[in-house]
């Protein structure tokens, strides 16, 4: 398990930090699919904060709940407040890529590849929680 893992908000330290998380989501997620998923959540996550929350550190947390099959990530930072989730547009995937609006892409990526996604903001931090179920064939991905 990763717990509030600190790293420095920078662009150069992403590949460490997805290794990080890579690592852990590895000891439980057998289906390289899922993990490509995953990370991809993660990396647009994590650039959002880095790019945009103005934060000097990154706070990660990755945890596999073995009961329920979960895995729960949290990212969290010292940014200026602020709510991706009231962001969530609707993104036309299918539209021309000249024709697409400029950002949301990855809001829409994380929202609709994971079951839950949660915001709050406490303690001087900014928390977005994702949360991944494994259930039915997407079990079959979890080591047993």
């Amino acid at each position: 398990m990763l717990k509030n893992v600190a790293f420095p908000a920078k662009r150069e330290l992403l590949p460490e930090m997805l290794k990080k998380i890579t690592d852990e989501i590895d000891k439980y997620v057998k289906d390289s699919k899922w993990l490509n998923r995953l990370k991809v959540c993660s990396e647009e996550i994590l650039i959002n904060i880095i790019d945009y929350s103005g934060s000097d550190k990154v706070y990660i947390t990755c945890e596999f709940l073995d009961a329920e099959k979960t895995l729960r990530f949290e990212f969290a930072d010292e940014g200026t407040p602020y709510n991706p989730l009231e962001e969530k547009s609707e993104v036309d995937i299918d539209a021309d890529i000249d024709e697409r609006s400029i950002g949301g892409l990855g809001i829409f990526l994380y929202t609709t590849m994971m079951d839950k996604m949660e915001y709050r903001y406490a303690n001087g931090k900014n928390h977005l929680i994702a949360i991944k179920k494994f259930s039915g064939k997407e079990a079959m991905a979890v080591a047993e």
